[in-house]
């Protein structure tokens, strides 16, 4: 018998895990930006 996770799962957690999802893309796009901010305020 195979085991699924999202069997498992909460019934709200599908869009728990898009949230995470979305808010750990923002963060990782945010910074990002600011390292290449950095960069470009250094160059210039």
């Amino acid at each position: 018998m195979k085991l699924d996770i999202i069997d498992l799962a909460a019934p709200g957690a599908l869009w728990k895990r898009l949230a995470w999802f979305a808010a750990i893309w923002v963060m990782s796009v945010a910074a990002l930006g600011a390292v290449a901010y950095g960069i470009r305020l250094v160059i210039s």
